[in-house]
């Protein structure tokens, strides 16, 4: 879906800054036009998550929803209505990014010899205060990278695309 509408249209949304997070807002949703695309940044494109609070765009992408929806035999005034059972149930939706960068991104080169040798402290070493020394020694290499990620942005996301789909 994503896919889909990134081909044919952008979505803007306006934010504000809570705790770092964009927190994105109805209010501020609006289909871009030719005209508005060099005045925005891919990172800028969200992606509504039905719900009854959630306003679809008014191009190809509410169209998307709709086909997607009528191949499970669902209506899509359930969940994008205001009295809707979509309401009942508390499914207000929401608009997400479709592309969102890692905050505090590190990357660092580590060598070791053999399968077993431990790279890195565990949650369990920090939890118990444990003294961790790695010896930074061998033939074998392995990247270590560290990012935060806000809620529903799934890291194994971010390794597909770091790695192009090859992860060995």
């Amino acid at each position: 879906l994503k896919r889909q509408m990134m081909k044919s249209s952008g979505i803007n949304a306006e934010y504000g800054e809570d705790d770092g997070t964009p927190q994105w807002r109805s209010k501020g949703v609006r289909v871009l036009r030719e005209e508005d695309l060099g005045n925005h940044g891919i990172g800028e494109v969200i992606m509504p998550l039905p719900g009854c609070e959630v306003t679809l765009p008014s191009n190809k992408c509410a169209g998307f929803f709709k086909e997607i929806l009528a191949e499970e035999d669902f209506p899509p005034e359930y969940l994008f209505e205001e009295n809707s059972i979509a309401k009942e149930f508390n499914a207000r939706g929401a608009y997400r990014p479709i592309i969102y960068t890692p905050l505090a991104f590190e990357s660092e080169m580590l060598r070791y010899s053999g399968e077993n040798d431990k790279l890195t402290a565990t949650d369990v070493d920090l939890v118990l205060g444990r003294e961790f020394k790695r010896e930074n020694q061998g033939e074998k290499l392995a990247l270590k990278l560290s990012f935060s990620l806000p809620k529903s942005c799934y890291a194994t996301m971010l390794l597909r695309e770091a790695s192009k789909g090859r992860i060995e």
